[in-house]
């Protein structure tokens, strides 16, 4: 963890993949929370994560360190939205294989994603075990692509 010339601490926030860039910084998380605020009908937990500080959020323990009904740390990465990647959910909509509503959520997904192939995406995933968010925002905007809650 390390100053940057702009005076903002930039630290990684989930499991370390250096094939999935982290970009949470103090000023990413300001724009996450704006966004959660969005959401309609947000869940009470994913609210209560929305209202803690960086230094707050940065403490959160990795998810596979948590229990039921405990926040883990957020994590985020930027996507880029590729045409084999929708070919695959396309495939797996057609499976069916975790039933229907398991497809339903694919097919929200894709629906929102289908006319973004070649643009990068900010893609934010929050926990509070046994629940997910994952919140798909456009970069250049800070505009919600998809929000899928589980």
């Amino acid at each position: 963890m390390g100053r940057q010339p702009s005076g903002q601490i930039h630290k990684p926030l989930g499991p370390t993949n250096p094939h999935k860039p982290r970009i949470m910084t103090t000023e990413s998380w300001k724009t996450l929370i704006k966004v959660v605020r969005e959401i309609p009908n947000c869940p009470v937990w994913l609210q209560r994560q929305a209202q803690l500080s960086w230094e707050a959020v940065s403490q959160l323990p990795a998810f596979h360190a948590t229990i039921n009904g405990q926040d883990a740390a957020p994590t985020v990465e930027r996507k880029t939205v590729a045409t084999d990647y929708l070919d695959f959910l396309r495939e797996q909509i057609e499976l069916n294989a975790r039933g229907p509503h398991w497809s339903a959520v694919l097919k929200g997904r894709l629906t929102s994603l289908e006319s973004l192939v070649g643009k990068q995406l900010i893609v934010a995933s929050f926990y509070c075990k046994p629940h997910s968010a994952t919140i798909r925002v456009n970069p250049e905007t800070n505009a919600i692509v998809h929000v899928e809650l589980n």
